[in-house]
């Protein structure tokens, strides 16, 4: 069999593995990939290789460079929110903390190529943004924003053309993607009917619902370019657009306790799920100063803003036979986002201290500001400005390379009060047009700290 076709195959085998494995949630660093991480996610006038993924495809040109036609690239990046909620609920009473409970995961890179010609070269890729998960105790007083959403899946695959211009001195990508998206998450709301008179948070009046959803087909594209002014410097940009994502999922609701739905159940499942990951603009200036050295300066600008909201609408879904009323109909779940667009700056340097050693050496700082304002931040989303350090090595061995990388990403402490926080309490079978309730649900204050670990193994042949 040729190496063409062994290419494909372990391809195609990489394909079943990340499908099974790569999971996320909530908002991401902004990076991704062992060696775009130990650069601080400065990587876009210098993206190279199958690395590019995630950040520019005009860095899969250089690979039509290399000495043989083919690649192939594995990494993994063990990746852990830590996030502590102290909530003030609707009362104003201080509650019990709660901590994140969901273990890290490792999320992968799984990547190939071929030149194609003299100038040009094709790379597929698969993989997933470093994102946090959030698994909360179910009774925990965090539980009207968020139980579980921890065995939620997102992977996004790539196909990328890079091609050289102008004496290699312009290199140009595009890359044409689609998002997996599987949806897994558990959150208590109030079932308190507008025929009755409910405390706020009366846990008699609480019902869980599970939302489940696959969606196979959200396509995006992304688009770049590097340029080299002089040998020494070198820009680069890519324009991500959004991925808008939606279909028909699954909701699963189990009744409150009250005698108030004593003998009353659940009638139909379906539900439309919908909501935006959003478009985004990155530019880096590299430098190399000295031979075998990099230093790159990188801004990128991500437009959180069209995430407004996640909006989960049922399709028929009914509550049959609830004493001395009958049915209520489910209605829709808004879940209010109204995020802001956020700012990263990325600083990396990379360098071979010694010429007759194939030891490369990274280290990179990053700062992002948060996307989530103080009247919607919630354990669904422990988001806030970030400082991440990171540092890592790589070894080539003749065709073989080896990467490995460590960052910290340090978050901010936020405090909702009472007068900023306007998350509310989720009811979906009261008309809140006739009797407005005003309960918010994310008052209290938040910690949070992101830890990376990972290590890739890449081939040419």
């Amino acid at each position: 069999m040729s190496r063409h076709y062994i290419a494909i195959a372990a391809l195609a085998a990489c394909l079943i593995v990340i499908e099974a494995s790569a999971h996320a949630g909530g908002l991401q660093l902004a990076t991704r990939g062992v060696r775009p991480t130990a650069r601080g996610g400065a990587f876009i006038a210098g993206a190279e290789g199958l690395s590019s993924f995630g950040f520019n495809p005009a860095g899969v040109a250089k690979l039509a460079r290399e000495e043989r036609p083919y690649s192939a690239l594995l990494d993994f990046g063990f990746v852990h929110q830590s996030a502590e909620y102290t909530r003030i609920d609707s009362g104003g009473n201080p509650q019990a903390p709660v901590s994140n409970e969901a273990p890290g995961l490792p999320i992968p890179t799984i990547a190939g190529s071929m030149q194609l010609g003299d100038d040009a070269a094709l790379a597929l890729g698969i993989y997933a943004p470093y994102a946090g998960l959030g698994k909360y105790p179910e009774a925990g007083p965090q539980r009207y924003s968020l139980v579980d959403l921890s065995q939620s899946l997102l992977v996004i695959s790539e196909l990328a053309l890079g091609y050289n211009l102008l004496d290699d001195r312009l290199r140009l990508g595009v890359g044409l993607q689609n998002m997996v998206f599987s949806m897994d998450s558990t959150v208590a709301f109030s079932a308190c009917p507008g025929e009755t008179i409910c405390a706020p948070e009366d846990p008699e009046f609480d019902a869980v619902g599970r939302v489940s959803q696959l969606s196979l087909f959200n396509p995006s594209a992304v688009a770049g370019v590097q340029f080299d002014i002089i040998d020494q410097v070198r820009v680069g940009a890519a324009l991500q657009l959004p991925f808008f994502i939606g279909g028909s999922g699954q909701i699963q609701t189990r009744l409150p306790s009250s005698g108030f739905f004593e003998g009353a159940e659940v009638r139909g499942d379906v539900a439309e799920v919908s909501f935006t990951l959003p478009a985004a603009l990155r530019f880096g200036v590299e430098l190399t100063p000295l031979p075998r050295w990099a230093i790159e300066l990188a801004v990128q600008r991500e437009f959180w803003s069209q995430h407004d909201a996640f909006v989960i609408q049922p399709k028929g879904v009914r509550i049959e036979d609830a004493a001395g009323v009958g049915t209520y109909e489910v209605g829709e779940l808004r879940i209010p986002r109204n995020f802001e667009d956020t700012w990263a700056v990325n600083l990396g340097v990379e360098g071979q201290p010694l010429e007759a050693l194939p030891l490369s050496v990274l280290a990179g700082y990053s700062f992002e500001t948060a996307a989530a304002p103080d009247s919607y931040l919630s354990v669904l989303t422990v988001d806030g400005a970030k400082h991440m350090l990171a540092a890592g090595a790589g070894y080539q061995l003749g065709a073989w390379k080896i990467d490995a990388a460590l960052a910290y990403a340090a978050v901010g402490d936020r405090e909702v009060t009472p007068d900023e926080g306007r998350s509310p309490q989720l009811n979906p079978i009261r008309d809140e047009s006739d009797e407005p309730l005003e309960v918010y649900v994310n008052w209290g204050e938040y910690s949070s700290f992101w830890l990376v670990v990972g290590a890739g193994l890449s081939r040419s042949f």
